[in-house]
């Protein structure tokens, strides 16, 4: 393909499942909706998931773009828009439990209890090897890579080989069942 086609010419091959179109398309405004989608979500991590649902959306639904009603960049910030309020939404409503379980495994790492403060500690994190014990394989492997080896859910997708997204949602289920436990124990209501 030409780099002097036109974007719309592009868009009618992506339209035909032409991969060069999208591929060229791809090269010519990747850099434009990461950087917009990154001002929307304000995390990189998510701002790369968007930019990947942006051209997977692209790529199913080209023949919706009318040049008659907005420019390419027009059209494409918009669904980059409405995908990264979407992905901020999505983002926002798992926050409360993983920062709850977060900083409960913060305070188990960075605490140096005297005795009796020693025995709450170790009773805590033999809750937690408990609950961890019980998730899923997927999940819990998942969770220790990122906790107990500082991994990046980034880092962790690419040793797994399976895509960011699945890996987020299994930290994310992962650690909603982690709370529950912890809960069901009475260890969720101290700080």
């Amino acid at each position: 393909m030409s780099e002097l086609q036109s974007d719309e010419f592009l868009l009618e091959g992506i339209a035909r499942r032409e991969q060069a179109a999208l591929e060229t398309f791809y090269d010519r405004h990747e850099r434009m909706v990461f950087s917009f989608a990154l001002r929307c979500v304000a995390d990189r991590s998510l701002a790369e998931e968007v930019v990947q649902d942006v051209f997977t959306r692209l790529w199913r639904s080209a023949e919706r773009y009318d040049g008659q009603k907005a420019k390419v960049s027009t059209w494409l910030l918009t669904i980059t828009r409405r995908i990264a309020i979407d992905h901020h939404r999505k983002s926002m409503r798992n926050v409360p439990v993983q920062s709850d379980v977060d900083d409960r495994l913060q305070q188990l790492e960075e605490s140096d209890p005297g005795p009796p403060e020693q025995v709450e500690a170790n009773e805590m994190k033999d809750l937690v090897r408990s609950a961890l014990n019980r998730l899923p394989n997927d999940q819990r492997e998942a969770i220790e890579r990122m906790y107990y080896q500082g991994q990046t859910q980034k880092e962790i997708a690419e040793a797994i080989r399976v895509p960011l997204g699945t890996v987020k949602g299994r930290i994310r289920l992962g650690l909603a069942r982690l709370r529950e436990q912890i809960d069901v124990h009475g260890w969720g209501d101290t700080t």
